[in-house]
């Protein structure tokens, strides 16, 4: 197929990222990428456009990796110039923006893909495809402090990676969410901590932190005769299953990522293929605006210290 002709809105650390990653990635040519702070320029090697006009002329598709709250704003000039859209998450701050994105997408007939990464990492994958009706799930979620993304509370920036893989094990909303969080170094939520109950029984422990000394990554799914432990960070998994016939009636079973695998490549040759109307595993602006409901219900406990136990209707 024709590479995807690519450009990148927002230089930040993770619009950075998606410049360097475009290179590797199949079906992908990187046009350039543009940033409202002209400074930013000298932070890549890609062709630096200074006005976003003359970057959207001059590609098909778009990875938009600018702050949260801009997200509505570029996202409807992209799809008025004729460009699909690959967006970081979250999709937008909130479930009425994100439903706006995604008609306006739909209205243009242009693909709109979010960057929920975690779904690539090395360590989800194989564990993914071994799930069967989870029991119980522990996550941790700790960064150092950035003032990137700042503009949104850490439920919103962190804590809804692990919301978007939740949903993804237990195909189905939580019935009921209680949560508690603090601001410690900004005006918003940064250290969140919240219990999710899903239908048939299961539970959820999610902590996050933008505030911490040691970045950690780490989720712990136990579910009727297996436990799994993965490193998000690493992309590894360690794999415990009860086994009758093993010696010790458990075996374990430790996976890393293939050679090479980086999951931002993947997201961006999955978009590319989306782009290309080919089959592709992009995340698709429903499942993007789920996780950001279960953020927002999320932070409604935070803010009206309660259980939240109706799923909303978006």
């Amino acid at each position: 197929m024709d590479p995807v002709r690519l450009g990148v809105v927002g230089l930040g650390r993770m619009g950075r990222h998606h410049v360097r990653c475009a290179s590797l990635a199949a079906g992908v040519e990187l046009v350039g990428a543009h940033d409202v702070d002209a400074a930013r320029a000298s932070s890549t090697d890609a062709r630096f456009f200074s006005e976003l006009d003359a970057l959207l002329a001059d590609c098909e598709a778009l990875v938009l990796a600018v702050p949260t709250d801009r997200h509505g704003e570029v996202a409807r000039r992209a799809l008025d110039a004729g460009c699909h859209l690959l967006v970081e998450k979250p999709l937008a701050a909130g479930v009425a923006e994100c439903a706006a994105m995604r008609d306006a997408a739909r209205s243009a007939g242009r693909v709109l893909a979010v960057g929920h990464v975690e779904r690539w990492n090395g360590a989800w994958r194989p564990v993914s495809e071994r799930l069967v009706e989870p029991r119980f799930v522990e996550g941790h979620r700790l960064a150092a402090f950035d003032p990137r993304g700042t503009e949104v509370d850490v439920v919103m920036d962190l804590m809804i990676h692990d919301l978007d893989l939740l949903l993804a094990m237990f195909g189905a909303e939580p019935t009921r969410v209680e949560a508690v969080g603090v601001a410690v170094l900004t005006d918003r939520v940064d250290i969140a901590s919240a219990r999710l109950e899903f239908p048939g029984g299961g539970l959820a422990n999610l902590t996050a932190s933008r505030v911490s000394r040691e970045p950690v990554r780490k989720l712990r799914i136990f579910q009727q005769d297996a436990y799994f432990s993965l490193d998000l960070a690493t992309g590894s998994a360690e794999i415990f299953a009860r086994d009758a016939s093993s010696p010790f009636g458990v075996t374990r079973q430790n996976t890393e990522p293939p050679a090479g695998h980086n999951p931002l490549v993947r997201e961006l040759e999955e978009f590319a293929k989306a782009v290309r109307g080919r089959p592709n595993e992009s995340i698709d602006p429903d499942d993007a605006t789920r996780a950001v409901a279960l953020a927002e219900r999320v932070l409604g406990s935070i803010a009206e210290r309660r259980s939240i136990w109706a799923a909303p209707s978006y």
